[in-house]
């Protein structure tokens, strides 16, 4: 009689706690809208409009234990945006980040970063302006708000945006989570290939990216080369090597090969980027770029930014040429397998 009653008393909790929940979640989704509201009324722009742009990393960012997948369609029905118009973009951020968004319009620079906070959400307005925001002053002042470590993603992207950038590109941004030099030479890397070494049927790339930085980002979303299909790979080695391997000032960053498992054949390139090329074309000082202060130095960001969005205004065939083949070789299937598990480019050298 005892557990019976127990029982009965736990069925008539499950009622009460599912309204809590539902109530709590419908809450925070009331609050959505209304920093929605808020920030679209800041931006002053109508509905739909081609000048906005909307950031955010809902469906990666949570609010409390929940999850905010369905903020992108709050987000879609409150500015009119959407991804097809390539005016709401789903930027990638751990799980452990809390939802946040950003309203971009690009004719006046004018952006309004909201963040939830724990109870609610607080709300930053920027001058994202390029000549407000890619100065020293502008940089600092405005990362010391509650935008803190997202400005470079929101920036980074909206500017390049702005500049209105290939598809594919600008989808590996978001994947990435930025825009920077490393992921458009990751992007050149790619068109390259395409055009100097072509798949055939039943071919597939695999791509060694050493040191393993930025391109590496760009190469998986455009190839779908990901290191858990055995298409993509990511190893650390030593600057002695990189300049054993290098063609003047440019540094080997990538071994692509085309390999055909059935008629065991493997055919690949290693690729360098011509950052020199880059810095004189694009204006970019090296100093800045290569700052010795690394992160701590706003000209850091800033120059990454300037350089990204200068790289996504360039016609193709002027991107190609950033791109230098340092060697070519070939071999059976088994040589994509051997390059991906030692020094790549020492694999290549010696076969």
């Amino acid at each position: 009689m005892k557990r019976r009653l127990n029982l009965l008393v736990a069925l008539a909790a499950v009622p009460l706690f599912l309204v809590t929940h539902d109530g709590w979640a419908q809450d925070w989704t009331a609050k959505a809208q209304e920093a929605l509201g808020k920030a679209m009324a800041e931006v002053a722009i109508p509905k739909g409009d081609p000048r906005l742009l909307v950031l955010t990393n809902a469906g990666f960012g949570q609010i409390g234990s929940y999850t905010t997948e369905a903020f992108s369609d709050i987000a879609g029905k409150e500015t009119g945006c959407s991804r097809g118009a390539r005016s709401l973009l789903p930027v990638h951020t751990s799980v452990q980040e809390p939802l946040w968004c950003a309203l971009y319009r690009k004719d006046s620079g004018k952006m309004v970063f909201f963040k939830w906070t724990g109870d609610g959400f607080g709300q930053q307005v920027i001058d994202a302006s390029p000549e407000k925001i890619l100065s020293p002053e502008g940089w600092k002042a405005t990362s010391a708000g509650l935008v803190g470590k997202n400005l470079f993603s929101v920036v980074s992207i909206s500017l390049t945006w702005a500049v209105n950038p290939p598809w594919p590109l600008l989808l590996a941004s978001t994947f990435h989570d930025h825009f920077c030099p490393g992921l458009n030479a990751g992007y050149i890397f790619a068109e390259y290939l395409m055009d100097r070494l072509p798949l055939g049927p039943g071919e597939q790339y695999v791509t060694v990216t050493a040191p393993g930085k930025c391109p590496a980002d760009a190469l998986q979303v455009l190839f779908n080369t990901t290191g858990g299909k055995g298409g993509g790979y990511v190893m650390a080695i030593g600057n002695d090597l990189l300049t054993k391997y290098s063609k003047g000032s440019v540094q080997p960053s990538i071994v692509a090969m085309k390999v055909n498992r059935k008629s065991d054949a493997c055919e690949g390139m290693i690729l360098g980027f011509d950052w020199d090329k880059v810095m004189a074309d694009t204006g970019i000082k090296p100093e800045h770029l290569f700052s010795k202060e690394g992160p701590s130095d706003p000209w850091f960001w800033i120059s990454r930014v300037k350089a990204s969005a200068e790289l996504a205004k360039m016609p193709r065939e002027k991107l190609l040429g950033y791109a230098v083949e340092l060697k070519r070789f070939s071999g059976k299937a088994g040589l994509a397998d051997k390059v991906a598990s030692g020094d790549p480019y020492g694999v290549v050298w010696n076969q």
